[in-house]
């Protein structure tokens, strides 16, 4: 029997084949369709430890940038994930709540997620998973959305995927920019940014903050009637010098102060409830780096040192949780590029995890990770790039008790196929997640999951680089899935896990003034232990983006979302269609006007059972730069 996705794939491909021929003028990165700022220099992409042109990856990787997240009008992290394909987010009802994101099916703890070079994930979490809720969106340049095994270049956790953030950088002269927004729900939020600085030191800094009365993350329709509010404040910068032609250095500090109202849990009726629960987070992200190119360049040195620390308490009648996780690293990375068309880099890496929980379930525990990695890339001929790389880690207690050791390998390669206008792309990547501190509190037995996974996929740039279409497909396969047993009442290694798909995406500027995008994935994700779908994974999903500018100052646009049927436990959650409206004018070079209204359609529908979601709401603001 022909599996469902065949048909998805070959249509893809047939599409990408059929399409006119794009001039052979330089490969460009897809514009934002921002229709009159389109952007013509190549997006290097970093989160692959190589600083490579997007074209000439041959992993799936998607870029947001600054500029998308603007026009959009997003304001979390959480928001801004919707736009790629391969990712779906999973929300705990109001704004703040706990929110996770699922890559390819793959549960929120194999997805790693990066800051200018420091781990955000919650060492204290018991899976070590990050809230992606609560990560405010103001200081983002671009997001690199690596999907797929990616331990070869980042270590635990990145089986689903990599999230890979870089924030704004200085800026040679002076600047800044600030916006105000209010609306439904009693919200306000805003934001301010300066940067400065010459060719050798730049230096940025942004704050940021919401407030919002919210709804009630227990849904509605059951009963629920308490609002959840949100408070959050982020202050953050990130500076570099120069301190000759050889030596530069370069720091990072991000801090966030966060209060969250949430909702308890009914046991008898197995959904969320009505509950006065607050969970106070603050959250520390700070990191140095030194960074040496010697002969030429021909050898470049970094030295990072990058330190997190996340402290929550859950009050009030919240079940009692106080704890706080803190994660210290230490890496030294080189990069020997003495030839044209090779290059390797090394590293090794040394970090410790710490759990402190003084209240709630788990224990006070600590993990040291040593880590060595070596990677390859080659040109061997113009519009082809390979490389390989293999990983070992070993995570061993503090007192010197061996808990895992774990080797990964990868390769990776793109072709650009002469005459034709087509890239095709393909890895074969290995991925492991070692037990958390919080799970091996429980269980010190415990060892790692591990995956293997392909992918192959095809991209062609059509009717003179106005447009770009991609088809991927993709495979994985999961071992020694970490998962609670109610019987022995701790984490074991018991379940298997296995997820393929396809993932499709197409944009194009339709005219000077109209240019639309669509991603779609097809995920078939099912534990194979229990033979039960992955949960909360719809099989289809959606992302549709389109851009208008009718006026030279007036831009409006929309955005839709279509996500199709899921289970949870048996439970099933229905398909649902959300839409979303937006607006802005500008009223001079440096103040612009913008509006959006979100969920148009007033469409009740829920992405977790229980949980409630926004009903139609309306907010506006104004922008200004200079």
């Amino acid at each position: 029997m022909t599996h469902p996705i065949c048909p998805l794939l070959i249509a893809g491909l047939a599409a990408l084949a059929a399409a006119p021929a794009a001039s052979q003028e330089p490969y460009r990165e897809a514009p934002s369709r921002q229709v009159d700022d389109i952007q013509e220099d190549d997006i290097i992409v970093t989160g692959t430890r190589f600083e490579t042109p997007l074209d000439q990856i041959g992993r799936s990787v998607d870029v947001i940038g600054a500029a998308d997240i603007a026009r959009r009008q997003q304001r979390f992290l959480i928001d801004a994930l919707q736009a790629a394909p391969g990712i779906q987010p999973i929300r705990s009802g109001s704004f703040g709540a706990q929110s996770s994101l699922s890559v390819r099916g793959l549960p929120s703890a194999q997805t790693l997620v990066v800051q200018d070079g420091i781990v955000l994930n919650n060492p204290s979490s018991f899976g070590n998973a990050f809230n992606f809720a609560t990560f405010d969106a103001s200081d983002i340049e671009r997001i690199e959305v690596l999907r797929g095994a990616q331990s070869t270049l980042y270590g635990s956790s990145a089986i689903g995927g990599v999230i890979n953030i870089v924030t704004r950088d200085g800026a040679d002269g002076f600047g800044g920019s600030a916006f105000a927004e209010g609306g439904s729900f009693g919200t306000f939020r805003g934001a301010a940014s300066l940067r400065g600085g010459t060719a050798r030191a730049s230096a940025r800094a942004t704050i940021s903050g919401v407030t919002t009365g919210g709804f009630s993350s227990a849904d509605e329709a059951n009963g629920a009637t308490e609002e959840d509010g949100f408070n959050n404040l982020t202050v953050s910068t990130r500076a570099r010098a120069a301190l000759s032609d050889v030596f530069s250095v370069e720091g990072v500090i991000r801090y966030q102060d966060s209060r969250t109202e949430f909702d308890g849990f009914d046991f008898s009726t197995g959904l969320p409830t009505d509950a006065n629960n607050i969970a106070d987070m603050e959250e520390l992200a700070v990191a140095g780096v030194a960074a040496a190119r010697l002969f030429g360049g021909a050898w470049e040195n970094r030295l990072t040192v990058a330190y997190l620390t996340n402290d929550q308490l859950n009050s009030r009648d919240a079940f009692p949780f106080d704890a706080t996780g803190e994660r210290l690293s230490y890496e030294y990375q080189g990069a020997v590029k003495a030839f044209e068309r090779a290059a390797f880099i090394y590293g090794v890496e040394y970090e410790e995890q710490t759990s402190d929980v003084r209240a709630g379930f788990g224990a006070s525990a600590a993990i040291d990770t040593i880590s060595g990695y070596g990677l390859l890339q080659l040109k061997p001929v113009d519009g082809v790039t390979l490389n390989a790389g293999i990983r070992h880690d070993a995570n061993d207690g503090l007192d010197g008790v061996a808990i895992t050791r774990d080797t990964t390998l990868n390769g990776a390669g793109a072709i650009a196929i002469p005459n034709t206008g087509v890239t095709l792309r393909g890895s074969y990547s290995e991925g492991f997640r070692a037990p958390s501190v919080g799970e091996l509190s429980l269980n010190p037995a415990l060892q790692s999951e591990l995956s293997r996974g392909w992918d192959i996929g095809l991209e062609r740039r059509v009717f003179a680089g106005r447009a770009r279409l991609k088809a991927t497909w993709f495979r994985q396969n999961i071992s020694d899935l970490i998962a609670f047993d109610p019987n022995m009442f701790t984490p074991v290694n018991i379940e298997a896990f296995e997820t393929q798909g396809v993932e499709a995406s197409a944009e194009a500027t339709l005219t000077p003034s109209l240019s639309a995008g669509v991603s779609y994935t097809y995920t078939d994700a099912i534990n194979i232990s229990s033979q039960t779908p992955a949960g909360l994974q719809p099989r289809h999903r959606v992302f549709a983006d389109i851009a208008y500018r009718p006026a030279p100052r007036l831009s409006l646009g929309a955005t839709l979302i279509y996500n199709g049927e899921e289970e949870l436990f048996g439970a099933v959650v229905d398909r649902y269609v959300v839409l979303n409206l937006l607006a802005a004018y500008e009223l001079s070079d440096t103040l612009e006007l913008f509006a959006r209204v979100e969920n148009a359609t007033d469409t009740d529908y829920q992405d977790n059972p229980g949980f409630g979601t926004a009903p139609a709401s309306v907010f506006g603001g104004v922008r200004a730069r200079f």
